[in-house]
């Protein structure tokens, strides 16, 4: 439920709601996707996607316009209060932020930006994955550049970690299997190798791109388009891992979580309980919610 304050009390607040409780006070979605918070998350006037919260509820990141670029916004829960969103400390409108997640140890934030590899103001002609790290006062470090073999000349964006460190994230590169495929760069010994074309049975000739890797590695959620069985230009696919390691055939999520319009971005909370995404279905990019237990419906009986 949300509060709001009037008179002199909102224009302190600078017409900010007032925001109490878990995921801000909003009533838990089922299991049909459901818009978040369009009061100041998902507005009608300006894209929203890409959203995350830490796993004890208190901080909420999520990316949004600003002005002609794309930044990462965050707000904070202080003393059972949310506090107004504001962009990240380096996030600003000079340079692209977006498609961020948090490590399952949270420790860092990984996203994909155009902003320079060392100071200057000429942007990269492509997006890299770039990654913060949380410092003991519980701020956040500048950005540094993930490096040549996870960004190499094609770039990478949309990064997703798992709990042993693998990176998974999209790239074009050369001899891929479709116009963007999704890769993973394996973490051996404090070392990246190089990326890794994921399998046919994730990747396809189209665009597959926006992939969430579970912390376990045992499912991948991620954004195809124009499939055969899509409900619209771009859906929400799911693929487990077989006992012998293999990836089993992706599986479209369904009406639950696809429109007729484009559906991206998902992440599943630290806790485990939700599903979040984007979709385009009010025409401008806004942020949904559904129930996890849809992965848990999705999991076929041999896998089970």
């Amino acid at each position: 439920m949300i509060v709001f304050v009037t008179g002199g009390e909102l224009a302190a607040k600078e017409g900010f709601p007032v925001l109490k409780g878990p995921y801000m006070g909003q009533k838990p979605p089922g299991m049909k996707a459901e818009i978040f918070l369009d009061v100041f998350i998902s507005t009608a006037d300006n894209p929203e996607m890409n959203s995350a919260f830490t796993k004890n509820g208190k901080e909420f990141y999520y990316c949004t316009r600003n002005n002609n670029n794309w930044s990462i916004f965050f707000t904070l829960e202080v003393n059972g209060q949310w506090e107004k969103p504001k962009p990240l400390h380096f996030s600003s409108s000079n340079f692209t932020d977006r498609d961020l997640t948090i490590s399952p140890d949270e420790n860092r934030i990984y996203f994909g930006s155009n902003r320079p590899l060392k100071n200057g103001t000429t942007p990269l002609d492509l997006l890299n994955i770039f990654y913060i790290e949380r410092l003991q006062n519980n701020d956040w470090s500048e950005p540094h550049n993930a490096g040549e073999i996870i960004n190499g000349k094609h770039g990478g964006n949309y990064p997703s970690i798992a709990s042993n460190g693998n990176l998974y994230f999209f790239t074009s590169r050369i001899n891929g299997i479709g116009k963007c495929d999704i890769v993973v760069a394996k973490y051996i010994e404090g070392q990246y190798t190089a990326p890794l074309c994921l399998s046919t049975a994730i990747n396809s000739k189209q665009n597959d791109w926006d992939s969430y890797i579970a912390p376990d590695e045992s499912y991948i959620i991620f954004s195809s388009q124009n499939r055969s069985d899509t409900f619209g230009d771009q859906d929400l696919y799911i693929s487990f891992r077989k006992e012998n390691g293999e990836w089993a055939k992706a599986r479209n999520m369904g009406s639950k979580v696809n429109s007729v319009s484009s559906e991206i971005c998902p992440i599943v909370t630290l806790d485990g309980k939700y599903l979040f995404f984007t979709s385009r279905l009010r025409g401008n990019a806004d942020v949904y919610w559904i129930n996890a237990k849809i992965i848990k419906e999705l999991k076929p009986e041999n896998l089970k």
